[in-house]
């Protein structure tokens, strides 16, 4: 594990651990929507959550007849997860541990904006594996100029690393797994710029 990976993990058991975790914005809930009628739509039934926390977003899923699993670095998110009925395994996104190509549909929030720019090439070409040729892989992540940012935090003792990256060169990267059907960028009350993106795994 990487000392980025290391930070991450921390801050994450820590923030569970504490009951921290903010509640889905409306924005958020609205593009889980947009998603599940997507999947709805091209008949899809199964969404592998990469970089999950606590299964936030689980529950929608669930409640749409889409059977949903989540991946985190941070074992005490499984545990919050499972209070809910909601499955979320530990492991990286970069190598996670399911089966190559069994789920049909993908979903990441929050979450390549952690991975340092040197790294994120190989971090989706790892994070892809569980899902089928063709399969729909939405992502959001914060972005920006290139820069590396070490955030602060309000737990002591625990930092997480942020890597923002410009929408065009994000761009770049997920086109090395697929065809971009869409990049888009959020207006939020919050500094910074929220990038949202379609991906189409390739075939």
């Amino acid at each position: 594990m990487t000392e980025v990976q290391s930070a991450n993990q921390s801050y994450y058991e820590a923030e569970a651990h504490l009951g921290i975790r903010k509640p889905l914005v409306n924005q958020r809930v609205e593009l889980r929507n947009v998603c599940i009628d997507l999947l709805t739509r091209e008949g899809r039934h199964r969404v592998l959550d990469l970089g999950a926390g606590p299964g936030g977003d689980g529950r929608g899923f669930i409640d749409a007849d889409i059977d949903f699993i989540g991946v985190d670095l941070a074992h005490a998110n499984g545990v919050l997860a499972a209070r809910n009925g909601i499955t979320v395994v530990q492991g990286s996104i970069a190598a996670p541990p399911l089966a190559q190509r069994s789920f049909d549909a993908g979903w990441s929030m929050s979450t390549l904006m952690h991975v340092p720019d040197g790294e994120v090439v190989d971090t989706v070409a790892g994070m892809i594996t569980p899902l089928q040729d063709g399969a729909p892989l939405m992502i959001g992540l914060w972005g920006g100029p290139l820069e590396l940012l070490i955030g602060d935090s309000d737990i002591a003792g625990q930092q997480r690393y942020f890597h923002n990256r410009p929408l065009d060169a994000n761009r770049e990267v997920f086109a090395t797994c697929g065809s971009v059907e869409s990049a888009t960028i959020w207006k939020t009350k919050a500094s910074g710029e929220y990038q949202v993106f379609l991906v189409r795994i390739a075939s």
